[in-house]
This record gives structure tokens, sequence and C-alpha cells, in this order.
């Protein structure tokens, strides 16, 4: 009985771990940078696809960990500008009686670059990361970092 007992346990556990659900698996990122000229503004968009029954909790939330986008590389000439964020939804937390912004099924944010006039005309790399956190109404997932590279081009 107790050999039978080993040797069920693992199958007993195995379910358990198949429903892990990670961070990165809730939200699917999609990257791209809209073409410059130098002197111009360009733009890198980040596209959120959230799972059904999660929320992305958007920048400057007062609750939770909000979103943050850091650049890690620009090109010679380009500096960022301001980040922007698609209109959140408006959520309310009881436990820190507090209202927040939120996204639910995608969200958008939208790093400005100022591409100087001396930038470089042909393609460069940006590269950077997302950090973000979601909750659905049971639970909270531990935040995640998504990095990315994306081509910008200065004609």
């Amino acid at each position: 009985m107790r050999r039978l007992l080993l040797l069920l346990l693992p199958l007993l556990a195995f379910p358990a771990a198949a429903q892990t659900v990670r961070t990165a698996d809730v939200v699917d990122w999609r990257v791209r940078a809209e073409r410059a000229a130098p002197g111009a503004e360009a733009r890198v968009v980040l596209d959120a696809t959230i799972q059904p029954g999660w929320r992305l909790y958007a920048l400057g939330s007062p609750v939770g960990i909000p979103l943050e986008v850091g650049l890690e590389a620009l090109p010679a000439g380009v500096v960022a500008g301001p980040l922007r964020q698609a209109e959140p939804l408006e959520g309310y937390d009881e436990a820190f009686a507090s209202r927040y912004p939120y996204f639910a099924e995608s969200g958008r944010v939208v790093q400005t670059l100022r591409v100087g006039a001396s930038a470089a005309r042909g393609t460069h790399e940006v590269t950077g990361a997302v950090r973000f956190a979601v909750c659905d109404d049971r639970i909270c997932l531990p935040p995640a970092r998504v990095p990315f590279r994306v081509p910008l081009v200065v004609e």
C-alpha cells in the first residue's frame, strides 16, 4: 500500500503544477516603432492583450504595482519624451479605499521619442522593458518584466 501511495503522489501533484499561471502568460505585449525624420517625433507603441478576467494596473496606479516602461538604449541623437497611455478603466480597491486606473482585455502605452536634427538616417535599435502586474477577482500575481527590442527607422 505504501508503494502504491508513493507512485500515485507525483500524479496527484501534477494537475496543481499544470495550473500554475505566470504574470507574463496573462499579458501578451506587441511593440512597434513608428518611422520619423530628423527633427521630428517618433513613437514606440506597446500594445497589451490581456487574458479575460484579469486587470493590468495602469501608469501611476496608487494601488498594486503600476505599469512602468524603461528604455535601456536609444540611438545617438534620440531622446525619450513623455510616456502616454490609452484611457484606462477605473476601479475601486476596498482594502486601500482608493480608486485606481487599470486595463482589461487590452491596453496601450506610447513612449514618445524626440529625434534630433543630428540623428543619423537609417535603422537603429531601441531596447527597453515593460514591468507590470495583474490581478483577477481572487488573486494578484507577482510583477513581471518583459524586455523588448524594436527597430527605429530615421528617414
